[in-house]
């Protein structure tokens, strides 16, 4: 008769240690006192994805059914960070290319267990003169399993742009003696929206014949229509 269950070759398996996965499994071995040598088998599935400690139960059955098993640890610990792939450079935009992406750039990472990494950044802004600012943008890439890289950028923010006149061409005004007031036409920044014009021409105007008035958009940092 057999009654005699096998006996494992190693008395503690070794642990198996990863970051991400374990894709496959040596299967350790026990001597069996009819049938010699057997292999054991395990119904843990593969590949073994799960951050932590795995428990895998390995059983050597004889052609009697006698049984031993055997526990074996995989122990996943991720600790590699993403890596920037793509690192926005510094660059110099007008203000109203500051939040556009195709003007300041996007940042881009891999990392060695997660296919698609969250990508987020935080600004820092110090303000100059008039419209004009540095700001700091820091990017973080986050994995899965909360490992973070952090990338710095500098955009520095400048207003070299004039307003535009909202209409192209003033329409005239005319009157027979005197003309008391004039209604201020606006223009548009970039930086600051809308510009009322301001004029030196004094009012009222009573020479007869044509006075010309010259109405200009400043914005704050000197740019001039």
């Amino acid at each position: 008769v057999d009654t005699t269950a096998p006996v494992a070759d190693v008395a503690t398996l070794a642990d198996v240690t990863a970051e991400c996965s374990v894709d496959s499994l040596t299967a350790p071995t026990a001597t069996d006192n009819c049938a010699g040598s057997i292999t054991g088998t395990t119904t843990t599935a593969l590949p073994i994805t799960a951050q932590g400690t795995t428990v895998v139960t390995w059983t050597y059955e004889d052609a009697n059914g006698n049984i031993t098993t055997q526990t074996q640890n995989v122990v996943l610990t991720d600790t590699t960070a993403p890596v920037f792939t793509t690192s926005p450079a510094d660059v110099t935009v007008e203000c109203d290319a500051s939040t556009d992406p195709s003007a300041t750039g996007t940042a881009v990472a891999t990392d060695n267990c997660d296919t698609s990494v969250a990508i987020t950044y935080a600004d820092t802004t110090v303000a100059g003169v008039g419209n004009n600012s540095v700001i700091t943008r820091v990017w973080t890439a986050t994995d899965i399993n909360g490992n973070a890289s952090t990338y710095t950028q500098t955009i520095t923010v400048v207003d070299t742009t004039a307003p535009v006149a909202d209409v192209a061409t003033l329409a005239d005004v005319t009157a027979e003696c005197s003309v008391d007031s004039l209604t201020a036409p606006t223009a548009t920044d970039n930086c600051a929206g809308s510009i009322t014009g301001t004029t030196t021409t004094a009012l009222p105007i009573t020479a007869q014949g044509t006075t010309v008035v010259t109405w200009t958009y400043e914005d704050a940092n000197g740019n001039i229509t």
